[in-house]
């Protein structure tokens, strides 16, 4: 599965070098490589309605990062168009944020805001798009709610956090792995793995007061809202079959 910087090449602080510069994002082709993308906790819900959410472990004892499941193969994309739009609803803030990031340790008081200074959305003779400064130097109405965005962003992930370490520390994440076959002129046939999911029965194990307190904090509704997004797995397979079908 994915990780965290898959989608930047070229991470540049933000600088008066790019004062002519403007962005202007016209399709998700930075993603077609990616089989899935980061989601954060309070996105959970509102992904789970489009997308498969499973967790990946990060390497970190007791870290987890959910995860939006766009492809059944590393390197496949199945949701975006012949013109590299992404044709779900909801689009990931992982997404949205780009081509701009914050940069630097999350233990330090100061971030620095970042560009993928060879993404494609952003036009260094400033020819279209939003500008990023305005003539007196300072920032863009454009540039200012990105940089709320981010700030925001870096917050939720710190609660996203907070979330799977709460899932991991009551036992509730299994790791889960599944055999698909596909009839086509040849057959097709994938393992998917490496990923961990809450099971129902798991959650009738813990106290009630644990249960209480995850109702509280809202991580019932999102540990029912991974459950059931687990069903998306077959709008997936209904794709790769046609796809398959058509070659």
């Amino acid at each position: 599965m994915s990780k965290q910087l898959m989608i930047y090449d070229n991470i540049q602080p933000l600088t008066e070098k790019h004062a002519k510069w403007s962005v202007s994002v016209e399709n998700h082709e930075f993603i077609n490589h990616l089989n899935s993308v980061p989601v954060l906790a309070t996105e959970i819900a509102f992904a789970a309605s489009e997308f498969p959410v499973i967790f990946s472990a990060t390497g970190t004892e007791g870290e987890y990062l959910p995860l939006a499941v766009m492809g059944l193969k590393d390197g496949q994309n199945l949701l975006l168009d012949e013109k590299n739009i992404l044709t779900t609803r909801y689009v990931p803030a992982f997404i949205r944020r780009y081509p701009f990031v914050l940069g630097g340790s999350k233990d330090s008081d100061m971030m620095a805001l970042c560009i993928d200074e060879d993404s494609k959305a952003l036009v260094q003779d400033g020819s279209r798009g939003a500008p990023l400064f305005k003539e007196d130097g300072s920032h863009s109405e454009v540039l200012t709610d990105i940089v709320d965005f981010l700030k925001d962003y870096q917050y939720r992930a710190e609660l996203t956090r907070t979330f799977t370490k709460k899932l991991h520390d009551l036992g509730l994440l299994e790791p889960m792995s599944a055999n698909i076959s596909f009839k086509a002129k040849e057959d097709v046939n994938l393992n998917l793995g490496g990923f961990f999911v809450v099971k129902r029965e798991k959650l009738k194990t813990i106290s009630d007061e644990e249960i209480l307190d995850l109702f509280k904090k809202d991580g019932l509704e999102l540990i029912y809202a991974h459950i059931q997004s687990l069903a998306n797995f077959n709008r997936l397979i209904d794709i790769m079959s046609a796809k398959l079908a058509a070659e």
